[in-house]
């Protein structure tokens, strides 16, 4: 069974046109050539309304009987009338998500007092015992997990105490934090002061990234040749599986 994601599926729909037909060009031309999961926004609200886990993943995967355009296939697929107007307003929403995420990233350090006052030179080997830290310590994932629950969070979000690897939300915090780390190392503890269009792109980048993360995590395997995701996911999860496609 092979698991494609919402965030997965707009990238493949956003990407460059050779990209978007090399990609689609290599699924069976088939009904459900593959299997579709909801985002990880879905899985969030399924746990606040369960007050569960919502692992195995596949249980939420879409039912619907669908089949790719063969235009996908053949790089000529134009968007038009409601398809295009559901990918713009896809577009605003990721636009959305990748704002709130730099702003994260900017202020991960609070977490660390290691990362605070340190010389430029040690600041990756600080940086990279943080992003262990966040990968292997249950319950300090939780403290930042319950220092989210402010009084602007969901009044049915779960209490920290019930939260584990099982559950998205604890993905989503260990995922989110790992992955800005890395951020605030590169970019030496800030983003720049006026962020241009390459900035916000590789962003955005990085956000999705995250995104799929929490989605391989959870399922404990996942299919890429991102060796910074492949990197991400053996820290949280030594035993998953990892399949580096090819051209």
């Amino acid at each position: 069974m092979v698991l494609v994601s919402d965030e997965l599926f707009y990238e493949l729909l956003t990407t460059r046109r050779e990209s978007q037909t090399r990609c689609f060009s290599k699924l069976p031309n088939t009904p459900n050539p593959v299997t579709l999961i909801p985002n990880v926004g879905s899985l969030l609200r399924y746990e606040m309304e369960n007050q569960s886990a919502c692992t195995p993943v596949h249980r939420h995967k879409i039912q619907e009987t669908f089949q790719f355009n063969e235009q996908l296939r053949q790089g000529t697929y134009e968007f038009e009338g409601e398809t295009r107007d559901h990918l713009e307003e896809w577009k605003k929403t990721i636009a959305e998500d990748t704002n709130s995420f730099i702003a994260r990233w900017e202020v991960v350090h609070q977490f660390f007092p290691e990362l605070n006052g340190i010389e430029y030179k040690t600041l990756p080997t600080a940086v990279e015992g943080a992003r262990i830290k966040i990968a292997k310590d249950e319950d300090f994932v939780r403290e930042i997990y319950a220092s989210f629950l402010d009084a602007d969070a969901p009044a049915n979000s779960p209490p920290a105490a019930m939260i584990f690897p099982e559950w998205a939300f604890y993905r989503w915090v260990q995922c989110q934090v790992l992955t800005s780390l890395r951020l605030f190392g590169r970019h030496q503890g800030r983003p720049p002061d006026t962020p241009g269009k390459e900035f916000l792109k590789k962003a955005e980048h990085s956000m999705l990234d995250t995104y799929h993360l929490i989605h391989g995590v959870l399922v404990g395997a996942m299919a890429t040749r991102d060796t910074e995701i492949q990197q991400d996911l053996l820290l949280l999860l030594p035993d998953s599986v990892i399949v580096g496609l090819t051209e």
